[in-house]
This record gives C-alpha cells, structure tokens and sequence, in this order.
C-alpha cells in the first residue's frame, strides 16, 4: 500500500517537474529607415488562451497577424520531448523619423498572464550628405569601378574601447565592418603588426550575422569580424597601423536593353572588388607609478592570491607539492612566479606552472598556478615566509599588496636519510700499539758479519748511492711535472669528467636493473650535472640552466643539443619524486643521457 501511495506521488509530482517554462518574446529589427517595411514577430513556446497585442501608433500597420505553429520532437536521455512554438507577425511601415517603443503583448496561458518584452526601433530620415566613412573612427575603401567611387557605401575599422591606459591595462579592440551593398566573398583579411603589444583574441561565435545600425543618419549592415584584449608593455603614444580587408561585393548597375527581361527589371548585378583600409590609431599609455612595492613583477588589474601545501609533517628527502594560485582579471598571461624565500635545507625547482584563462570584453580572466616541488633534505622545524603579491589596480588608481600565511613544516629524520652536502677532510684512524712487553734476546746469530766489513763506502754503498739520486731527480722532474698539471684545474677536471661520467652511468645503469627509480634518476641527475661542472669548470652550486645555456653556446653547442639537456635533467628530477606510471621509461631517459652526454662530448674534449 505504501509503495502504491509514493508511486502515486511521483506520477503527481512528474508532470510539474517536466513543466517547461513560459517564453514570450518580441522581435524587429533595431534599426529602420522611413518608407521601410519590416516585420515584428510575437513568438511564444506553449498554446495562450487570450493575446492582446499593444498599439502600433508610431508605424503604419500594413497587415496582421498572421499566426504559425510549429512542433518538434527530440529524443533526450532515452525520453522523447515535445517542444511546440506560436508565433504572430505583423508588418508594419516606418512612417516619421524617430526613435519610439512598441509595448508588451500579454497572453495567457492556463489562467496566468505573461508579457512580451518591449520593442526600441530607431527611424531613420533622409540621408545624411555627410560621409560616415571619411570621418575620424572610419577607414576608406577603393574600388575597381570605373568612374565610380565607393566610398562610403562600404568601410571598415578598429574600435577601441579607450583611448587612453596605463602600462598593462587591457583595452578591447574590435573589428566591424560596415556596408551598405551586399558581400559576395572575403579575399583577404590582414591585422597590423601591434607592436608594443601584448595580442590576446577573443573566442567569436561561429555564426554572425548583419546587423542594422544608424550611422550619421544612414543604415548600414554590420557585422563583427574580430575582437581581442591589447595589452600595452610600454609607455607613450603607441602607434596602430591600419589594417588591410580586400573582399568582393554585388552593386547593382543599370545596364542598356537588350532583351525582354533587361527592359522589365532594368538592372544587372556586377561584382566589384574592394580594397579597405581602416584610419591608424594612437593610445596615450601612461607608465606605472614609481613607488612599486619590492613584491610587485608587473600585476595589472584586479587579483586573488592562495597558496596550498600538501603536507606539513614529512621525513626527510620526503616531496612537498606547494601550489601558489593567482585568480583575477588583468595581464595574468605576463605575470611571473612570486618571489619564494624557501630554507636553504630545502632542494627545490622550476615551478611547474598551469594556466586557465578566458579572454573576453573588459580583460583576461582566469588563474595561474605555480606548483613547487621542495625536498628537505636535514630533520628539524622549518618555516617558509608567507608569500607576498602586489599589483596595480586600475579601479584604485594604486598598488595593492597579497599576502599568506606563514608555512610550518616539521621534518622527521627518515629510514633512509643521506646527507647531500660534500664534505672535505681528513680521514681518522685509530693508533694500535702492538708488543708493548719487553723484547726476548734474540737467539739467531745468522746475522753476524766479519769486523770491519762496512757496507758503507763500498761498491754496493757507491751504486746504490747513485742508483737513490738518479731516482730521487726522476721523482723531482715527475712531482713538478705533475704540480704543473694539477695548477690547470680546467684540464684536471676535463680529464675527471670521463671517468666520474662512466662510474656513475655504470652505477645507474645497476639501479636501472633493479628497477629502484628514485636512486637510477638521482643518480642519472648526479652523472648530467657532474659531468658538465667538470667539462665547464664550474661548481655545482653555480650551475643553473641559464648558466649551462649560456657556457654551451660559447662552447659551440648547438641548440638542439642544449635544449635537450635542459629538458632531460628536468624530466629526470620531476620523474624521480614523481608517482611511477606507463609513461616513465628508466631505459628510455638512461640511453637519452648516455647518447646526449656522447655527442657533448665531441664538442667539449
């Protein structure tokens, strides 16, 4: 009984839940000229009981209504959905110029009433002598056509929606054509160069169509071809080239008779290529103020800042993943990582950075975050500073300063702890005394010889004696000879480099066996760092990517091979703390290193 009674229930409650949702809306075109015929549509998407349409004063009613109907079934999730559409149309005559107001229809639909939303149509007059497309926002257009010029029929040109900003402000630009003649092809479409901008588009609707739009007293057909966000990276009058738009339209032309038909329409339609040129601009930038905070890296707009971190309890050569999100509208493309002050106990890298952005009118919106992979490598209690952000925002015409929290991490003394820092010194043994009782007399007489038989001045001694000076100048020769080559630590680390190189690929090569990854990838790591600080004689804490870029072009690298560096020692130090998967291949990075580190070496002998 009680499932009868909710099953009853639901099939009550199914009918309101799929109930659609009234729409009443009116359309016409926003823009008419007087004499001009044109349609307003009532358009509703269920079957009204009563309609009451407004009063058409302002325009001459040429005929109306006429009422359609239209249906539609679509199968959604398994379920076939029932969609129907009324619709009302009336033609009506622009009378008198002006801008005026159709009101609401009402209608009602199962005792409710709904109102259409109200209708603004502009009247345009006479034309206008003056041509739109030689004033100051419009291009010019030239023309193939004998005799006759087309200037103001069709033109083009870059709309911004400020004239003056601030380094860093994002300005809207938008490209829109205007015609009066229709538009057979698009043959060529050339954007200016922006130089000292920054270009970012914005995603355009597949399908545009004309709209009408009084311009200076005239109707012309316009229509968006493009819009982005510019970005302005210095300051001054910033320079707009014009833009350059070739296209093909249809003009009628009057044509003598020559048959039937040419003397009962008395016109042909002939194809004319266009050449448009829009006006150049010129955008006043003016330059951030100087009294920029010491965390600000060039922020314009407006900005979020967060910082998470995955763990705060770790032992030590244990990963930390601290993600740094900046979310905000402005210049968020451009923006760099902020400044991190991480305990010199901590190994870190490159951040990894993830961009999620959206440009639109008004700026790019969106986030950027920076993951950073930081290693402790000694036990103790550590604190990271709290990450500071500043930027300039244009609605406060100022600077504004983020902050976070302080990060406490405590670092446990691991199962496996060793020591990164390189250490010289000495080695200590202890001192064993052996026979510390007195000495037995000694019972062997075997080594007795005659009196006054002297080892000393005789042959043996003399040979002997010249046998030690030749030996100790070869030792001389060979010890100076040998300070000299150690004074050249540039050669001595050359010759070094080969043999730590092929002990440590030997090392990883064991580990790539055992298939143990995180010891293979600080290994392989070791060896490509290693090798290059000996081939550049360099320390390794003066070794850094742009360091090893930079000494490797002098060297004669090309910059394949470095950029392959680069990218291997990155990919090894991500992959060694990284989660395993199918797509780390130890093999494949091992013969990368060794065929890497083989064709350097033809370079840096």
């Amino acid at each position: 009984m009680k499932k009868l009674l909710v099953l009853a229930c639901l099939i009550g409650i199914l009918p309101v839940a799929m109930a659609q949702t009234i729409q009443f809306t009116a359309s016409a075109p926003n823009v008419v000229s007087v004499g001009e015929q044109f349609e307003l549509v009532f358009s509703i998407n269920s079957a009204p009981s009563d309609v009451r349409f407004p009063d058409f004063q302002d325009f001459r009613l040429l005929f109306g209504p006429s009422s359609s109907q239209s249906e539609n079934f679509q199968s959604v999730n398994g379920q076939t959905v029932h969609t129907v559409e009324f619709g009302y149309t009336y033609a009506l005559e622009a009378i008198k110029p002006g801008k005026f107001t159709i009101g609401s229809a009402e209608i009602t639909v199962k005792g409710k009433k709904y109102k259409s939303n109200p209708v603004s149509i502009e009247v345009v007059g006479g034309k206008n002598k003056a041509n739109p497309a030689s004033s100051s926002s419009a291009g010019t257009s030239n023309a193939s056509e004998a005799g006759k010029s087309l200037d103001g029929d069709i033109y083009i040109r870059i709309i911004l929606d400020k004239s003056k900003a601030i380094q860093g402000e994002c300005i809207t630009a938008t490209v829109k054509l205007y015609s009066k003649v229709g538009i057979s092809s698009i043959d060529k479409y050339n954007l200016p160069e922006f130089d000292g901008f920054f270009k970012q588009d914005i995603a355009m609707p597949q399908q545009r169509g004309l709209k009408n739009e009084n311009v200076n007293g005239e109707i012309y057909g316009t229509i968006i071809l493009n819009k982005f966000i510019l970005i302005p990276q210095k300051s001054g009058d910033l320079k707009i080239d014009p833009l350059e738009f070739e296209c093909t339209i249809q003009r009628p032309v009057k044509t003598r008779s020559r048959s039937f038909f040419d003397d009962f329409f008395g016109s042909s339609v002939q194809s004319v290529p266009v050449k448009l040129k829009s006006k150049a601009l010129s955008i006043h930038v003016t330059s951030l103020p100087s009294n920029k905070p010491e965390s600000f890296n060039g922020a314009v707009g407006h900005f979020s800042l967060d910082a998470q971190m995955d763990k705060k309890a770790v032992k030590t050569n244990e990963a930390i993943s601290l993600k740094v999100t900046l979310t905000g509208n402005g210049n968020i493309k451009l923006i760099e990582a902020p400044k991190m002050n991480f305990p010199t106990d901590f190994d870190t890298y490159d951040p990894k950075v993830n961009l999620n952005v959206n440009a639109a009118e008004g700026g790019v919106k969106g986030s950027k975050t920076f993951e950073y992979l930081i290693i402790p490598r000694n036990p103790g209690e550590f604190q990271i500073p709290a990450i500071k952000f500043s930027y300039f925002d244009v609605a406060s015409n100022g600077y504004k300063t983020l902050s976070t929290p302080d990060f406490n991490i405590n670092v446990q003394k691991g199962a496996d702890n060793q020591n990164t820092n390189v250490v010289s010194g000495f080695s200590k043994e202890d001192i064993k005394f052996v026979g510390k009782d007195i000495l037995f007399i000694k019972t062997d007489i075997n080594g007795l010889h005659p009196k006054n038989d002297y080892f000393f001045g005789s042959v043996l001694h003399w040979f002997g004696y010249i046998i030690s000076l030749l030996i100790f100048g070869a030792i001389i020769i060979v010890r100076r000879r040998f300070i000299k080559q150690n004074s050249n630590i540039a050669l001595m680390r050359n010759r070094r480099a080969d043999k730590f190189t092929l002990r440590h690929l030997k090392q990883a090569n064991i580990y790539l066996k055992e298939n143990h990854k995180e010891k293979f990838y600080e290994e392989l790591v070791r060896t490509l760092w290693g090798y290059l600080s000996d081939k550049l004689t360099l320390p390794l804490s003066e070794l850094s990517r742009d360091t090893v870029r930079s000494f490797l072009e002098q060297k004669g690298v090309d910059q394949e091979k470095i950029e392959q560096f680069i990218q291997l020692v990155d990919n090894c130090e991500y992959a060694r703390y990284a989660p395993i998967s199918n797509e780390i291949s130890l093999k494949e990075d091992y013969d990368k290193a060794v065929d890497l580190i083989t064709k350097l070496q033809q370079k840096l002998r």
